[in-house]
């Protein structure tokens, strides 16, 4: 009678741990090993090229690209600094027509640089840089970083959500091990 009782904790805790155990394994499968043992290696560091180019291409195409940047770019600052380099170019021009050229300088400057919304043109913003340039520093940033440097970064965007996933091992693996513990021997 023991033994029949044994298995409704039994099954339950040994799935749970092989859940849990299973997830861990297949995380730290991302990162480890560093050097290939026995055929194995983390997959962060056997493709790492392909990775970076990817999650380069995935920035670039969905959070950060010229369109986005130009959203960013703050109009009366760009404004200001156009207006501060007009008046520090034109020092050594004596005032009478400083003020007519300055004032025409603008004007062209806002004319060509500027859409009508007060955004620098996507065209100018393709000039100084292009979202393959973009994509290209992305990618070098990516690649530069130590696999450990990764691996703390990885771990510090998505901390809760390793747990998540290694406390949905166990709770799975627990519910497996129930209901193996109801089904006929």
């Amino acid at each position: 009678m023991l033994a029949f009782w044994a298995k409704f904790i039994i099954y339950p805790l040994l799935g749970s741990f092989l859940g849990y155990t299973t997830n861990w394994i297949a995380i730290t499968l991302l990162f480890r090993p560093k050097k290939k043992i026995m055929g194995i290696q983390g997959i962060l560091e056997k493709r790492k090229p392909e990775i970076a180019k990817k999650t380069a291409s995935v920035i670039r195409e969905y959070l950060l690209n010229t369109e986005e940047l130009k959203k960013i770019v703050d109009k009366e600052k760009v404004k200001n600094s156009v207006d501060q380099l007009i008046e520090k170019s034109l020092t050594a021009l004596p005032n009478t027509g400083k003020k007519i050229i300055s004032k025409g300088l603008r004007e062209i400057i806002y004319l060509y640089f500027f859409d009508k919304d007060g955004f620098i043109k996507s065209d100018i913003l393709q000039l100084a840089l292009s979202d393959s340039d973009l994509e290209k520093i992305i990618e070098e940033k990516i690649m530069n970083y130590e696999l450990q440097e990764i691996e703390e970064i990885v771990k510090k965007a998505s901390g809760p959500e390793i747990s998540f996933i290694l406390l949905s091992g166990a709770v799975i693996g627990f519910i497996v091990g129930l209901i193996e513990a109801f089904l006929p021997i």
